[in-house]
């Protein structure tokens, strides 16, 4: 009776779940349509690119339910794809400026506030205001994309560990987590401050709710991640063989990050199906044809009589 139930269970994970990832990505298309037919060109890969997270960490969280053993993998895609999802939201605010260069002509020259959170505290709170200029952008643009470079290479730690030997991937893991907070802090602090400096030249285009829409991605998949091991930590789960209560807390996290990319991708696909105000961007000046003429063809034309040469 309890393997029938189990099973029962099982099979209504696997179709509901199925049928969340299927309407995820029929959001994804739909989205997509819509930035393709409507947005300006500079913004299009970018949109796309950090639309792309909820359809990709539904299809990683699906196969971590279907496949258990799957999940560090599924939480590795999850991290990875978030990371670069965040770079391509700063490429898309430095395209709604229309490029670095009309990002610093637009805003105010002191500007770039570093007193924002996570940084926000002593001693960052003394901190003072920076010019808005070509270094200055480089360096956020630095900060943000550390990201995606830091942690692939910590997960690809963890991979190996894990593929060399699962005890030592437990170990080992708490020791990596300062360096993955520290990434992510910085990161953060360097979104932070782009969308703090843009919020007047770009206060029409909802900068704060498409940053939080992606943010969420990541503080749920951690924070629920982080709450599924304490609890098998401290044994709250009891354990049922052939089911662990690893696999059980594990398929808990993963049906409840399904449920919410659901609603994250509806909340994105209503941000970016709005129509872009326009900022008055000024038209980037089309290149002069030049002819050149060597001696040989000029000679010509002189030898040729007036009436031929206005033709």
């Amino acid at each position: 009776m309890e393997e029938s139930a189990i099973n029962v269970l099982g099979i209504t994970l696997f179709t509901v779940g199925g049928a969340s990832v299927l309407f995820i990505l029929l959001l994804y298309v739909d989205t997509l349509h819509h930035i393709m037919k409507n947005a300006p060109p500079l913004v299009k890969t970018h949109s796309a690119f950090v639309l792309s997270v909820y359809p990709v960490v539904a299809v990683a969280t699906y196969c971590a339910i279907v496949v258990p053993r799957a999940q560090l993998l599924a939480e590795a895609v999850t991290q990875g794809v978030f990371m670069a999802a965040l770079y391509q939201l700063f490429c898309l605010l430095v395209a709604y400026c229309g490029g670095e260069a009309e990002l610093i002509r637009r805003v105010k020259p002191n500007s770039l506030n570093p007193r924002v959170a996570p940084c926000c505290c002593y001693p960052c709170c003394c901190l003072p205001f920076l010019t808005v200029d070509k270094k200055h952008v480089r360096y956020l643009r630095l900060l943000i994309l550390q990201l995606p470079i830091v942690q692939g290479l910590v997960y690809m730690v963890l991979l190996v560990m894990w593929a060399e030997e699962e005890s030592l991937y437990e170990v080992n893991y708490m020791y990596l987590q300062p360096v993955v907070i520290l990434s992510i802090l910085f990161g953060v602090w360097g979104i932070s401050m782009t969308i703090k400096t843009l919020s007047e030249v770009l206060k029409d285009h909802q900068l704060q709710a498409k940053f939080m829409v992606l943010q969420m991605v990541l503080l749920l998949a951690k924070f629920q991640a982080l709450t599924a091991r304490i609890v098998v930590w401290g044994g709250l789960i009891a354990c049922e063989p052939p089911i662990t209560p690893a696999v059980y807390a594990n398929l808990i996290y993963n049906s409840a990050m399904l449920g919410e990319m659901v609603i994250l991708g509806i909340i994105a696909r209503l941000l970016y199906k709005k129509e872009l105000p326009d900022i008055g961007l000024t038209e980037v000046p089309q290149p002069q044809e030049v002819y050149v003429f060597t001696d040989k063809y000029y000679n010509m034309i002189q030898k040729l009589p007036k009436d031929k040469s206005l033709k």
